[in-house]
């Protein structure tokens, strides 16, 4: 290791990964939540920071794209793009349902981050021009390889931007997912969405805000029933 922790950065991680709780912030699609511009600078700076700081997450594959070796892609939205995308989502998408949250989570938030990840093997047309010699399993690994690095760069996302005081929720997209909102947003393939994070800045005060928890926040099982401890 480079640095030597003490004890009292291990308390103060632990404190901030239990403390990350989860969301789901709304407001009036209609009657979009405004920030400060001088408070919208400066939390942007931060969320910036922590982008950059979660590339720190393992992947164990180079995932060989672009010349860029992480099987992760970020693409972030401002508050101002968020608010045109709720503005414009039933016009975009005309199967949804009314009621649909994203324009009202979209209307609240200080930024939007979009974190992909990048299958290699998992599409209709594999780009590796080996993958005819690798085994279908190895496939399947490397592929869940690239998944689970690109989970990790979310959870180190979510852990700095509760450090810095910001509310978040993991959505797994809604209609971001799609292929015609992707393209809208150029984010090419083979791109495939893993995370909407909606970001809350910290000093966003509205009455017209709704903080819904995350439905199962109390349903998590104690570390018994989980956790065994192997014994050779």
């Amino acid at each position: 290791m480079s640095e030597m922790f003490t004890p009292e950065d291990l308390q103060t991680v632990t404190r901030v990964v239990r403390q990350r709780r989860t969301f789901k912030v709304m407001g009036n699609s209609d009657a979009p939540v405004q920030i400060d511009p001088q408070s919208a600078e400066k939390n942007r700076a931060i969320l910036l920071e922590s982008v950059k700081s979660a590339d720190s997450a393992p992947f164990h594959y180079d995932r060989q794209c672009d010349n860029v070796p992480q099987p992760w892609r970020v693409n972030i939205l401002w508050h101002e793009s968020c608010q045109k995308v709720a503005s414009n989502f039933y016009q975009w998408f005309d199967d949804v349902k009314p009621g649909n949250k994203l324009p009202s989570m979209l209307s609240a938030c200080g930024a939007c981050v979009l974190v992909s990840w990048l299958p290699q093997f998992s599409n209709s047309i594999s780009e590796d021009a080996a993958s005819e010699t690798i085994p279908k399993a190895k496939q399947i690994q490397i592929d869940q390889e690239h998944l689970a690095a690109a989970s990790a760069y979310v959870q180190n996302l979510m852990l700095l931007l509760t450090a810095a005081n910001m509310g978040t929720y993991w959505s797994s997209g809604g209609q971001f997912r799609t292929r015609a909102m992707m393209d809208r947003l150029s984010m090419a393939a083979p791109q495939q969405l893993l995370a909407a994070v909606f970001v809350e800045f910290p000093d966003t005060n509205s009455d017209e805000i709704q903080r819904v928890p995350g439905k199962l926040a109390q349903a998590r099982s104690s570390p018994d029933r989980w956790m065994n401890i192997v014994q050779l």
